[in-house]
């Protein structure tokens, strides 16, 4: 399948003279959330400070919902599952939380908190017993 795809791209690239838009990684619809990107934390490493994950947080003002995903990165063993999670609440209100054995990502999460601060929060294992832990309080918008 990843050949087909390679032979499409390459020959849409010589039928279009080399301009080829590739969607970017972080869309919001890869990772199940609405709305606009409106920001994204690091989850490092405890010991080196490599990044483990991404906490990719939306916005959706038709809704008024934020929304979040955390996302491996190469560093945080994208591909094999390993424990992972994430949350997000707004002010004065409960956690949703998603938290599991994921090779990919841990998310979607949402929040109804149009016109609230909101608060997100993540854990993110990897291989030999490292982890990172990140948790980012006020958004306010």
């Amino acid at each position: 399948m990843l050949k087909r795809a390679m032979v499409i791209l390459t020959s849409l690239a010589a039928i279009t003279g080399g301009a080829v838009m590739v969607a970017p990684a972080a869309s919001a619809a890869g990772f199940g959330c609405a709305g606009s990107q409106i920001d994204v934390y690091p989850v490092t490493d405890a010991d080196n400070g490599a990044v483990l994950s991404n906490i990719f947080l939306y916005y959706d003002a038709s809704t008024g919902k934020n929304c979040a995903s955390n996302v491996r990165t190469s560093a945080g063993g994208a591909g094999t599952a390993a424990r992972i999670s994430v949350s997000i609440w707004a002010d004065g209100g409960s956690a949703v939380t998603d938290n599991g054995i994921y090779s990919q990502y841990a998310g979607p999460v949402s929040v109804q908190a149009a016109g609230k601060c909101i608060n997100v929060k993540a854990i993110t294992y990897a291989s030999g017993g490292r982890y990172g832990l990140v948790q980012r309080n006020g958004h306010c918008g």
